[in-house]
C-alpha cells in the first residue's frame, strides 16, 4: 500500500464513521502499543491500545518497499518506514519491532531449580556451549515459564532467544533520531536519508510475536493440548509448538513463500516451445489456482497445464512436508509430553490456495488457515481493509500484543534507560499525588483553622454571661475536694496508742495532711536499727497513711536507744 492508497483508505474510514475517526485519534494520543514487522517487500504497522478494558487495535497500515535492486533495499525501506509511519502517532506509544527468523535463534532449556539471580548466568554458560546460538557479540534474553516434572525432579523451563548485535543495531540505525550517534559498526553512509526518530521499545523474535496471538486468541485454550503452528513467510518460515499457549519449540524452516513463487518461473519446455512466468504471474497462480490435484486438467493463460503447475511446486511442496515431520520426530525425542493435534498456518504465504488440504494428506492430521484476529478487538470492521492484509500483518498484530514483560532482544543499556525514565516519571507521578494531598491538607487545615475562629469568637462574646458561673463551679469543686482529701487524725492517734512497748514517742504533728513521728526505741543497736522504717510501713499498709518516710535514726548510748522520725501524708492526693 503506497502513501496515496494509505490516505484514501483512511479518508474513506472518516468518511465512512466520524464517531470512530475522532475515537481514533483521541485513542492514538494516549498510551498505545505500535507493532512492526519490516519485511523484505513490505512493512506492516499496526496500534492497539487498551479501550473499555481490552487491547483494540485501532489502526493499521502496510507500505510496500519499492527498490530497484538490492543496493536500493536499504534506502527504500527506510522511506517506506517513514512513509507509514507518518500516519501514526508515537508520542507515547511503545514501538515493538519483530526481528526476522533467519536472523534469531530459539532454545527451550530445562534447567535444575536454583536462585532467581543465578538463572541468567546459567543461561549465558549454557548457551555459549550451543552451537545454535551466535557467537560473536550475542545479544540474548530469556523467558522463564515455569515449573515441570522431568524424570521425577521438579525442574525450570526457560525459553531462551539469541541474535547478534550487529543485526540490532541495524535495525536501530533505522528509528534512532538523527541527532544521536550511530552505533558501532554502521557508518552514515549506510542510509542517505535520516533516520525516522522513534524510540524503539522492545525487540522480539518471531516465535514470541505469533505466542502473543495464540493467547489472545484462545487457538490452544484446551488443557495440554498440542499445536504446531506455522508461519510461511515472504522471506522464511517458522514452526512454532506450543503447549497450554505457551511456547514449547520453534525451528526455521528452509522453505518460504517467495520460494514457492520462485520456482513457478523456472521455464518449461513444451511442444510450442520454451514456456516461462514473471513472478507478478506466478503470484497469481497461486492465488488464483494454487496447488493443483493429480485429477485437475485445465490450461493457464494458454501456455502452462495444470500438471506442469504441480510439477513445479511438488519438489518445494515435499521439502515442506519433509521439514515439519522432521521438526515433530526430533520434538517428541526431545520432549515426549504427547503427540501434535492439529497444524495451524499463518501468514502471506499460508494463503497458497489448496495448501492446507496437501499437508492434511501428506501429514496425516488437521491443518487449517489461521485467523489473526480471531478474539482480536477491533476498534470497527474496517480498521483492518481485507482478510489477505490480516496475513501479512501476523507478525505486526502479535508485536502489538506485547505486554513488554517477556523476551527482550533490545541491547542492555536501552532497556535500563527506559528502566530510569520509568523510574522517573514514577518519581514525578509520586512527587505529583504527594503535592497534590499537602494541597488538600493545607486547605483542610485552613477550613478548619476558620471555623475555629468562627467559634472562639462566639466563645469570647459569651464567655462575660458564663464567668461568674464558672467562678461558682470551680469553688464548689474546691471545697468537695477539700472535705474528700481531708485526713481522719482521730484513727491515726487511735493506732499510735497500740505501739509495742520498747517504742515510745515523744512528738507527733500534723500540717495540712503532713505527719512528722519523733521517738525512740529500746534495745540495742543491731536489734531495733529497722523498727522505724518498719512503723512506717506498716502504718501505711494498715491504710493510715498514704506514704511513709524514714527521715533519720540516731543512736542513744546512754539510754541504750534509738532515736528515730518518720514523715508520712494522709491525704491519698498528697500533702497540701
Amino acid at each position: 500500500m503506497d502513501k496515496n492508497n494509505i490516505k484514501t483508505t483512511l479518508d474513506e474510514k472518516k468518511a465512512a464513521g466520524p464517531d470512530f475517526s475522532k475515537l481514533q485519534e483521541a485513542l492514538s494520543k494516549g498510551k498505545t502499543v505500535i507493532g512492526i514487522d519490516i519485511g523484505v517487500s513490505s512493512i506492516g504497522v499496526v496500534q492497539t491500545a487498551n479501550y473499555q478494558g481490552k487491547p483494540t487495535i485501532i489502526k493499521t497500515a502496510i507500505e510496500s518497499i519499492n527498490s530497484a535492486n538490492e543496493k536500493e533495499h536499504e534506502k527504500a525501506t527506510l522511506a517506506a518506514l517513514k512513509r507509514v509511519l507518518a500516519y501514526f502517532n508515537t508520542k507515547k506509544s511503545d514501538v515493538v519491532c519483530v526481528i526476522p527468523s533467519f536472523q534469531t535463534q530459539i532454545e527451550h532449556m530445562i534447567m535444575p531449580v536454583i536462585p532467581p539471580k543465578e538463572i541468567s548466568d546459567a543461561v549465558y554458560l549454557e548457551i555459549s556451549h550451543s552451537p545454535h546460538f551466535a557467537k560473536e557479540k550475542p545479544i540474548v534474553d530469556f523467558q522463564i515459564m515455569g515449573r515441570i516434572i522431568d524424570k521425577g525432579l521438579e525442574k525450570i523451563s526457560v525459553i531462551v532467544a539469541a541474535t547478534s548485535k550487529t543485526v540490532v543495531d541495524k535495525l536501530l540505525a533505522k528509528f534512532i533520531p538523527q541527532k544521536a550517534k550511530l552505533l558501532t559498526g554502521l557508518e552514515k553512509k549506510s542510509f542517505e536519508e535520516s533516520p525516522v526518530g522513534v524510540e524503539v521499545t522492545a525487540i522480539i523474535p518471531v516465535s514470541i510475536a505469533m505466542e502473543n496471538i495464540i493467547k489472545k486468541s484462545k487457538l490452544n485454550a484446551e488443557e495440554e493440548e498440542i499445536i504446531a503452528v506455522i508461519e510461511i513467510g515472504a522471506s522464511s518460515t517458522e514452526l512454532n509448538i506450543f503447549r497450554n499457549s505457551q511456547l514449547e519449540f520453534s525451528r526455521l524452516i528452509p522453505v518460504s513463500g517467495f520460494d514457492l513463487t520462485k520456482v513457478l518461473t523456472n521455464a518449461l519446455f513444451t511442444e510450442t516451445g520454451k514456456v516461462e512466468m514473471t513472478l507478478e504471474e506466478a503470484e497469481r497462480v497461486k492465488r488464483e489456482y494454487g496447488i493443483p490435484s493429480a485429477g485437475d486438467n485445465f490450461l493457464i493463460n494458454k501456455k502452462i497445464s495444470s500438471n506442469q503447475i504441480l510439477s513445479l511446486l511438488r519438489p518445494r511442496l515435499e521439502q515442506l512436508v519433509a521439514e515439519i515431520s522432521r521438526t515433530f520426530d526430533y520434538y517428541h525425542q526431545k520432549r515426549p509430553v504427547g503427540k501434535i493435534e492439529r497444524l495451524i498456518m499463518f501468514g502471506g504465504g499460508a494463503k497458497l490456495k489448496g495448501l492446507a488440504g496437501f499437508l492434511n494428506a501428506e501429514l496425516g492430521l488437521p491443518v487449517h488457515l489461521g485467523n489473526p484476529l480471531q478474539d482480536v478487538d477491533l476498534l470497527f470492521k474496517d480498521v483492518v481493509a481485507h482478510e489477505e492484509d490480516a496475513q501479512r500483518l501476523v507478525l505486526a498484530i502479535g508485536a502489538s500484543l506485547d505486554n513488554s514483560k517477556g523476551i527482550n532482544l533490545l541491547p542492555v543499556h536501552l532497556k535500563e534507560k527506559k528502566k530510569i525514565l520509568i523510574q522517573r516519571m514514577s518519581i514525578i507521578s509520586t512527587a505529583a499525588i504527594i503535592v497534590g494531598i499537602l494541597v488538600f491538607m493545607f486547605f483542610g487545615l485552613l477550613t478548619k483553622m476558620m471555623l475555629v475562629r468562627e467559634q472562639l469568637k462566639i466563645a469570647q462574646s459569651d464567655f462575660p454571661e458564663l464567668a461568674p458561673r464558672i467562678d461558682k463551679l470551680r469553688n464548689t469543686l474546691l471545697t468537695q475536694r477539700l472535705v474528700r482529701n481531708r485526713p481522719d487524725v482521730g484513727i491515726l492517734f487511735e493506732q499510735l496508742s497500740n505501739l509495742p512497748e520498747n517504742i515510745y514517742l515523744t512528738d507527733l504533728s500534723v500540717t495540712s495532711g503532713r505527719v512528722q513521728i519523733t521517738g525512740f526505741v529500746m534495745g540495742e543497736s543491731h536489734e531495733v536499727q529497722g523498727i522505724p522504717a518498719q512503723l512506717g510501713i506498716d502504718l501505711q499498709k494498715k491504710g493510715f497513711l498514704v506514704s511513709s518516710n524514714p527521715l533519720w535514726t540516731k543512736r542513744m548510748q546512754k539510754r541504750n536507744a534509738t532515736e528515730f522520725k518518720i514523715e508520712g501524708c494522709l491525704s491519698p492526693t498528697g500533702c497540701y
